[in-house]
């Protein structure tokens, strides 16, 4: 049993560092079109629900 340490090159350790950026890079883009997905049906539908309650007066006018 021997404890066996790599010590990683200075090009290695960038190639690394560089490839931890684009995948957070990647999960960023997947969280906000994650959220995007789930947002804008709810936000469309909101928005149509305050237009058709602020619309609501002027279609029922009193007879």
């Amino acid at each position: 049993m021997g404890l066996d340490v790599r010590v990683m090159t200075l090009e290695a350790n960038e190639r690394s560092g560089f490839t931890h950026r684009a995948v957070a890079g990647l999960g960023l883009v997947g969280l906000a079109l994650a959220w995007a997905v789930l947002l804008v049906p709810c936000m469309l539908w909101l928005g149509v629900t305050h237009l058709g309650r602020l619309l609501q007066p002027l279609v029922r006018r009193p007879a």
